[in-house]
């Protein structure tokens, strides 16, 4: 500082001479009264455990993040959850029973602050160690990219498929439009636009495996869109080994 002080003394006289002030002593972050102010902690929801369950049941779970404040409310669905404070990053509720579907959970504190841990919780009609249902999605013709429905429901599947230890074969299908060939490219398309969508949602790459049967393998018979659009497709199968 002492050395700061000299080199001032020789500017200040040339600086008020052409009209400039002062250089100031670099910031310390501190307050008038030399104290450091802490950063304040931004409320956020980083979890829910578990964030998977059945539908129509209550049961117990806890809420992860940091920011929480004694007194904050948590609702589910737009529901209270009855939220039991156990300190700033953990908070306890009860789950309302709640039909099948993926749910907000909101975090408010007493002063008003909200976070929201978007479709953070997922129930369905059967629990995580009973094993998960199987899904078909589907495509638009000559397409394999995934539509928000499609997202949504795969989604859903992952939800439950993090919970268990199951393999997972997603297969992938076309109509009879097209050559064999083609077909075959087609419907790995769509295997592997709905196995990326999985991974990315926590599901381990070494379960899942993408293969297509092209047009072989049609759930519905005969010519025209009513056909065509129900082969288009992707299914998830769980436990559908390696």
């Amino acid at each position: 500082m002492a050395r700061f002080d000299t080199r001032l003394a020789l500017l200040l006289p040339a600086l008020l001479a052409l009209g400039c002030p002062p250089p100031h002593p670099p910031d310390t972050g501190s307050n008038p009264n030399g104290n450091v102010n802490s950063p304040e902690v931004a409320l956020q929801v980083a979890s829910i455990d578990p964030n998977f369950g059945s539908a129509g049941s209550s049961f117990s779970a806890e809420i992860f993040g940091n920011g929480f404040e004694r007194g904050a409310a948590v609702t589910i669905g737009g529901q209270d959850a009855g939220a039991r404070f156990r300190d700033d990053s953990t908070l306890a509720v009860t789950v309302p029973s709640l039909g099948v579907g993926s749910y907000d959970v909101v975090v408010t504190n007493p002063g008003g602050e909200k976070a929201t841990l978007r479709k953070g919780l997922t129930l369905t009609n059967r629990g995580a160690d009973d094993g998960c249902r199987a899904l078909t999605v589907h495509f638009g013709f000559d397409s394999s990219v995934l539509d928000a429905e499609s997202r949504s429901s795969i989604e859903t599947a992952a939800a439950c498929l993090r919970n268990t230890t199951d393999f997972v074969r997603v297969e992938g299908h076309c109509d009879d439009r097209g050559t064999t060939e083609y077909n075959l490219a087609l419907g790995q398309r769509r295997a592997d636009a709905v196995s990326r969508y999985l991974l990315g949602l926590g599901v381990a790459p070494s379960r899942v495996q993408a293969v297509s049967f092209g047009e072989e393998r049609p759930v519905a018979t005969g010519t025209g869109d009513a056909a065509w659009s129900e082969n288009r497709r992707a299914e998830i199968v769980p436990g559908g080994g390696r």
